[in-house]
């Protein structure tokens, strides 16, 4: 049986996966300052948890040399001017149970810094100190006097994983008589059907194809429920002549729902439903035109085999497997036509900033590097200076919880 699966999806393409301020640094973990705490010692790192957990993170946790360089060297980027050493605060709590620190997460002190012999790791704990890392590399754990409730000012650093798509399983779902399982979603207000498009595709999708009256009734009343009662952008496009069309997902155009009159001539090339009325009929409207967005989503992840093209302009382009999965290098050869540059716009990219790059070359050979690009970005744009190919890398070192990338192009 065919199962239509709903979900409501109100996130848009240029929304990031880490909070704000946070580096998206290495296996999907984001990394940054969250807030300023003043709290006496007794009770900072309570607070510290406290805070991070506002944003589903922790204190600084530090299992490897990896996690010491990395937080050593955001403590030498704290470092007033004229202070020889800075201090930020780190996530060691005292188990009063074993008189001994353990992570705030409850992980155990399996890392010990160089040079760190009888520091207050050796010693026994008390739950009235908090412990720093210096820009130095040391552990230091400070302790108020008994009775002493001097609150001090300290930075909060957290750490918190990017945000990540739900199993395709995690939709609620009802039934029909059909046998392909299928997602259908309903997101916010997008600037053109191309945008519409794009979102779509960040969710693992494409804008909805429609194959019978069953179809188009649910998504109509989807989009209702959903708040979108004026209208939503389908998978459709006119192609050539007015009587051709085609679903951006590639399906066969085996059914249409057009009002009396429509396609009409003049009146655009992408397809619309209006969900002002029970019988959510069809029209073709302006590409530019803000509507929600109608997705269609299978149930099986897309595929991880690089594409490498030809690509026409406008193309909305992901590295494979995007966005559930990124760990599949490859490289994308774009061309216009001869006297025009290229200008590629990276609509969305999440890489790991430790390991995996987007190579931006002007030509496909011997060109020059336009650009290396890595972490999170959105709706940045690089052009060729002189000439009318570009050679676009994808070269993860693991794509680790990250989504990838996807960009367009044009001439100019």
């Amino acid at each position: 049986m065919r199962r239509l699966l709903l979900a409501l999806w109100i996130s848009q393409i240029a929304q990031c996966s880490c909070p704000p301020g946070f580096e998206l640094v290495r296996d999907g973990e984001c990394r940054g300052k969250y807030a300023s705490i003043e709290e006496a010692n007794k009770d900072a790192i309570k607070v510290a948890t406290e805070k991070c957990g506002e944003i589903k993170g922790q204190p600084i946790i530090i299992h490897n040399e990896e996690h010491q360089t990395y937080w050593m060297n955001r403590a030498l980027d704290e470092r007033p001017p004229n202070i020889a050493t800075a201090f930020i605060m780190i996530g060691l709590v005292c188990n009063i149970s074993s008189k001994r620190y353990e992570w705030a997460d409850g992980s155990s002190v399996d890392y010990r810094p160089p040079s760190d012999e009888g520091s207050a790791m050796d010693r026994d704990c008390e739950p009235r100190c908090v412990c720093d890392l210096s820009s130095k590399g040391l552990w230091d754990c400070g302790c108020s006097p008994p009775g002493v409730v001097t609150p001090h000012s300290h930075d909060l650093f957290c750490t918190t994983q990017s945000n990540q798509f739900p199993p395709l399983s995690d939709c609620e779902s009802i039934n029909d008589e059909s046998s392909d399982g299928v997602c259908y979603q309903v997101g916010a207000i997008s600037d053109s059907w191309q945008d519409a498009q794009a979102t779509c595709q960040q969710r693992g999708g494409n804008l909805a194809s429609i194959h019978n009256m069953q179809e188009n009734s649910f998504n109509r009343r989807l989009a209702v429920t959903q708040g979108a009662v004026n209208g939503v952008f389908l998978g459709g496009t006119i192609t050539g002549e007015a009587n051709e069309f085609e679903w951006i997902d590639g399906t066969t155009w085996d059914f249409d729902n057009f009002y009396s009159g429509f396609p009409m001539r003049g009146a655009g090339d992408c397809i619309a439903m209006d969900t002002s009325t029970t019988n959510g009929q069809w029209m073709n409207v302006d590409c530019s035109s803000k509507l929600p967005n109608a997705c269609i989503q299978t149930t099986t992840a897309p595929s991880s085999t690089c594409i490498t093209g030809p690509y026409d302009e406008g193309a909305i382009i992901s590295s494979p497997g995007f966005p559930f999965s990124a760990s599949t290098p490859c490289d994308f050869f774009l061309t216009v036509e001869e006297g025009k540059k290229v200008e590629l716009e990276m609509l969305f990219l999440e890489a790991n900033t430790c390991c995996d790059y987007v190579t931006i070359y002007d030509g496909f050979l011997g060109g020059n590097v336009i650009a290396n690009v890595t972490g999170e970005v959105s709706n940045a744009k690089y052009t060729t200076t002189s000439s009318n190919s570009m050679r676009v890398s994808w070269q993860p070192n693991g794509g680790v919880n990250v989504k990838g990338m996807q960009m367009t192009f044009r001439g100019v």
